[in-house]
């Protein structure tokens, strides 16, 4: 019988530690994309959000969005066509719905699921990474895919009449704060 009260108290002190938590998000985003002559890399570190993480019952769900106007390259007539192209002047979001989650292909992997909505056009979206959960709470994800700059009905940035490739990697580092 002793067993069983214990048991109980365990599980009330333990449940707010297991429990779905809110987590305000934060982090950024940097993507590499080619041109004829080389390639090169941008971020943005513009990003914010809420999700809600179960450890116990591995689901999540929130939206986190991306700044447009925010890109830093390190070239500011490369950010200048950047957001031209992404159109941030009339759409100056891109948002991630995450729906959930799922074992990744590796053992320490997951991938989130979810639609991206940028440019007026919404798509489902996985992401696969690695999602790490440190002690004091906070949550930590890095994590990568591929996509096409027209399938979001974008127009490739050109200079001098050649014109970056379509398919672009943007690779996803994410801090979650316990709020």
């Amino acid at each position: 019988m002793r067993w069983r009260r214990w048991t109980l108290a365990l599980v009330v002190l333990l449940s707010p530690v297991l429990a779905a938590k809110g987590y305000d998000v934060g982090g950024r985003i940097v993507y590499e994309a080619k041109g004829p002559i080389g390639a090169f890399k941008g971020e943005n570190t513009a990003v914010s959000g809420a999700l809600t993480w179960d450890p116990e019952q591995q689901t999540a769900s929130g939206r986190v969005c991306v700044d447009l106007t925010a890109w830093d390259s390190g070239e500011p007539l490369r950010d200048k066509h950047t957001r031209t192209m992404f159109e941030a002047d009339v759409d100056p979001e891109a948002c991630f719905e995450l729906e959930g989650v799922r074992p990744g292909a590796a053992a320490d992997e997951i991938v989130l699921v979810g639609r991206l909505s940028m440019h007026g056009v919404t798509l489902p979206l996985e992401i696969p990474g690695k999602l790490v959960q440190k002690a004091d709470g906070r949550l930590f994800f890095a994590g990568y895919f591929e996509t096409r700059i027209t399938d979001w009905g974008m127009k490739r940035p050109s200079m001098m009449g050649f014109k970056v490739r379509d398919r672009v990697k943007v690779w996803v580092y994410g801090e979650g704060v316990p709020q």
